[in-house]
């Protein structure tokens, strides 16, 4: 039975014929009721069923990178982050003999209309220590050197992922200090790019990895020290030059970003996350 809010103009809650209301993000919206269905459990609907399972399963391991990066999208959309994420990834998920599979290179991370960049060399320097060097307008679209550049890199068989501190569009390198759980797993890099406003580019897939186990012990023991969950590293800004693209905006260089969690030095401490 329906319950109507504000008289019968108003918005509904229930049953009311074939339609159901309800009230979603503050505003009252109406769906029709669901077939009725025998579910006979067919091949093809256990199939289309694992592949919603592992989307959803993914999007929830991934949430904190798409709340940054999906969140202004969704909102345009009257959808959430998540809900975003698995509408437009369904292409990325099938089974094969089978088999579900995930074609991580396909996923989409993040959309909006700043310029991309995009991954020229992926390299794994000691350790778990990944430096990606970027091509910062590939596209040669208008775009500013101070856009954040964001590095994500996922493993599949960890079900983690770990979002590294951003760095200027300008800098074309970026650099992380995976943790020690990483050796000896496949990663999957991912780069996004994010302007002063809150908008994001199309996602730019850097390739996959297997991250080799250390012969010699932990990064520590290397000369790497693993940076804790919550705290900051170093990372060096590079020197004011010349050489901008002419499509770059010339504007001066912002104020520095800083998390409220540290109080960084001059030469600029940005936060590193594991999620």
């Amino acid at each position: 039975m329906a319950k109507f809010e504000n008289g019968y103009m108003g918005g509904f809650s229930g049953k009311l014929g074939s339609a159901i209301g309800y009230m979603w993000n503050g505003k009252w919206c109406l769906r029709s009721r669901p077939a009725q269905v025998s579910n006979p459990r067919t091949e093809a609907q256990q199939e289309h069923r694992a592949a919603f399972r592992e989307q959803v399963r993914l999007a929830a391991r991934m949430r904190w990178v798409l709340l940054q990066s999906m969140t202004e999208p969704a909102r345009a959309a009257g959808m959430t982050a998540y809900n975003l994420f698995v509408s437009l990834n369904q292409h990325a998920f099938s089974t094969v003999g089978g088999q579900l599979e995930v074609d991580y290179q396909s996923l989409v991370l993040s959309m909006g209309p700043v310029a991309p960049v995009q991954a020229s060399q992926v390299v794994a320097t000691g350790g778990t220590r990944l430096e990606v060097d970027f091509e910062r307008n590939p596209l040669h679209q208008q775009c500013d050197a101070y856009d954040a550049v964001h590095l994500y890199v996922y493993s599949p068989s960890l079900g983690q992922g770990y979002l590294a501190a951003p760095v200027y569009r300008r800098q074309k390198k970026v650099s992380v200090l995976l943790p020690d759980q990483f050796e000896g797993t496949e990663v999957h890099i991912y780069l996004y790019v994010s302007d002063q406003q809150g908008r994001c580019s199309e996602t730019a897939y850097g390739g996959c990895l297997v991250i080799a186990e250390s012969e010699s012990g932990s990064n520590e023991e290397q000369g790497y020290a693993e940076v804790p969950i919550d705290q900051t590293v170093e990372v060096p800004i590079a020197e004011e030059g010349s050489d901008s693209e002419h499509v770059e905006s010339n504007r001066k260089r912002p104020p520095e970003r800083t998390s409220e969690k540290a109080n960084p030095s001059d030469t600029g401490q940005l936060e590193l996350q594991l999620f």
